[in-house]
């Protein structure tokens, strides 16, 4: 599930799929119609949207092995491994809806945080970071990873866990 510390702002389209534009269809839609929440007026939406962004993203974890951490953002900043080419920027996110070969096109999801958000990928398949990279990970289609060594494999999970 997409963090919802630390905002949406800035990170439209949403959902899943990126079906919706804009925060306030994303409330009418999945609060107000899915969830059975009812209709929030302009003026609800506007602070529910504000109160997400005031919300802090919840501290990552000090890094235990700092070689480890500065290994694997080297990695993930590595053009032919490919994961900044997609979760870049300040929230880690290009915010576009591509097909990583997990099932569909989905949102592009901010890394900021990701520790915090186990189970991971649009199904849950991945109970742990590491998990990512295995079999429901979509290979190569989700970034060029099946050509690193399972200790490089730990380092990007190192950095990973420090977002």
């Amino acid at each position: 599930t997409p963090l919802l510390r630390g905002g949406l702002t800035g990170t439209a389209p949403f959902h899943w799929d990126g079906d919706m534009a804009s925060f306030t269809t994303l409330v009418h839609e999945v609060f107000g119609r899915r969830m059975n929440g009812g209709s929030l007026t302009t003026e609800q939406i506007t602070a529910l949207e504000r109160w997400g962004d005031a919300q802090r993203v919840p501290s990552a974890s000090p890094p235990g092995d700092a070689p480890a951490v500065t290994r694997g953002r080297a990695l993930f900043d590595d053009p032919t491994v490919g994961c900044a080419t997609c979760h870049g920027g300040p929230r880690l996110t290009n915010n576009t809806t591509v097909n990583v070969g997990t099932g569909g096109a989905f949102q592009v999801p901010a890394l900021v945080g990701v520790a915090w958000r186990t189970p991971l990928m649009h199904n849950g398949c991945a109970a742990t970071l590491r998990d990512r990279f295995g079999a429901c990970g979509g290979g190569d289609s989700h970034g060029h990873t099946s050509q690193l060594a399972p200790a490089q494999l730990d380092d990007l999970v190192a950095y990973l866990d420090t977002l």
